[in-house]
């Protein structure tokens, strides 16, 4: 009888097991992380069932509005903060300067300080987090034309390649400077931060998840990164703003540019397509590199799969790629506030020594560029204060930025290679980002 009705509770067991793996593979969970332990008490002949690590990890934090258990509550919570944050960062002044990425991760952080969120983070916010940045990257640079670049660009890019080298330059002094400070605060992820903020400062916030991700940055180095990297782009921004005010444009840079007419609405079988090429080159990068060099590889396979199709074929679908990109990269900055009041004691543990990292960074890009403009600008040369201003913005704050200095002084010459240059600096970024950190590490 008792064998019996030990095979019995064993079936009983495994069949308790499967139901469990059955649902959380519904739901999109960890495995490991979510079968309670499931074990038979030989002496008594029942079953015991204990709690799964995740329900004893939910018990020990601090209640909230939304549970840590909740997979869709938490997602519906993150993909509105990165709504609120598109909306303060187009009709707000106070989210024009912060910007929409931004916008979404103050939000969602505050969402998580109050109660709202769970706070420290949830297995849905991790999970909406790696699937936003994976499918970014891709996105976005499938949306980006990179086709003759040289030829297009005009003198703009030489001022582009002058501002990145300012970047870099600036970044090596800075680390040299200032490697005790970063590497005391946040240990490895120290030198990790600092090869993301070149990343970032060459190309965008793209490049900077990029380069954490691959490099395995912890999530509350990634966060604070970015709040004290934007707090200096406030400053940034508004100064780029003021130095270009009443500047002329100039129409030397728009007489060998042509913009090639193409269907660019966004339809069903164009948002399935991207997605589905998106997938096959993250899915062949990941085999080639592994997970920690999937991304920088993805960005290659990106830029030469652009480069090889046809432009009649791939043209229609970059304003769905840009579209999507973007979508993506705003959820995972609202997934970067995440962790709520945690991330304000790694800000405040690192503030310090990233501001002093940052300030050199900012200080020396801009003394490079004024001391070029001062000896070989000239009104309307190759290194004139126009086209250093927009050079400095795409490589700060990426094409987005650029764009909108040119717009906002009427510089037509200077918008779309504006745009140009600031894709170009999505593509290289990343490299040069884990380049800097294999020289340091």
């Amino acid at each position: 009888m008792i064998c019996a009705s030990s095979q019995i509770h064993r079936r009983l067991a495994s069949i308790y097991l499967l139901w469990n793996i059955c649902c959380l593979n519904v739901h999109g969970f960890a495995i490991v992380q979510s079968v309670p332990t499931i074990t038979l008490d030989r002496r008594t002949s029942t079953t015991l069932v204990s709690p799964s690590p995740t329900k004893r990890l939910e018990s020990s934090r601090l209640g909230s509005i939304i549970d840590a258990s909740d997979t869709w509550g938490n997602i519906a919570g993150l993909t509105g903060a990165a709504v609120a944050g598109q909306t303060l960062g187009e009709r707000t002044k106070i989210g024009k300067l912060l910007g929409p990425p931004v916008s979404a991760m103050a939000i969602s952080f505050v969402l998580a300080s109050i109660g709202v969120l769970s706070p420290g983070g949830t297995a849905a916010s991790k999970f909406l987090q790696v699937l936003c940045l994976q499918l970014a990257t891709p996105l976005i640079l499938l949306g980006a034309d990179l086709r003759g670049c040289a030829s297009r660009c005009g003198p703009l890019l030489v001022s582009f390649l002058y501002a990145s080298a300012a970047t870099i330059i600036a970044c090596l002094i800075g680390w040299l400077l200032c490697r005790s400070m970063l590497c005391a605060a946040l240990g490895r992820d120290g030198l990790i931060i600092a090869a993301a903020l070149l990343a970032k400062n060459v190309g965008g916030g793209l490049n900077y998840v990029a380069v954490t991700q691959a490099l395995n940055a912890s999530p509350n180095a990634v966060a604070a990164g970015l709040c004290v990297d934007n707090i200096f782009a406030l400053v940034y921004f508004p100064i780029t703003n003021a130095l270009s005010s009443g500047l002329p444009d100039l129409e030397s840079d728009s007489t060998d540019i042509t913009v090639q007419k193409s269907d660019e609405s966004i339809t069903l079988q164009k948002t399935t397509l991207v997605l589905f090429i998106s997938s096959v080159l993250l899915s062949l990068s990941e085999r080639l590199g592994g997970k920690s060099a999937a991304l920088p590889l993805c960005s290659v396979a990106t830029v030469l799969f652009t480069s090889i199709v046809p432009n009649s074929w791939m043209g229609p679908l970059r304003e769905t790629s840009e579209m999507l990109g973007t979508s993506f990269l705003y959820l995972f900055f609202a997934t970067a506030g995440a962790p709520g009041i945690r991330l304000a004691e790694t800000v405040k543990a690192s503030a310090v020594p990233l501001g002093v990292f940052l300030s050199l960074l900012y200080t020396i890009h801009g003394l490079i560029l004024a001391g070029l403009n001062q000896f070989l600008g000239g009104s309307n040369g190759q290194l004139c204060r126009q086209r250093l201003l927009v050079a400095s913005s795409a490589a700060i704050g990426g094409p987005a930025t650029s764009v909108a200095l040119a717009k906002a002084n009427r510089w037509k010459s200077l918008e779309i290679p504006a745009v140009l240059v600031g894709n170009l600096g999505y593509a290289i970024a990343s490299f040069i980002g884990l380049a800097y950190y294999s020289i340091f590490r």
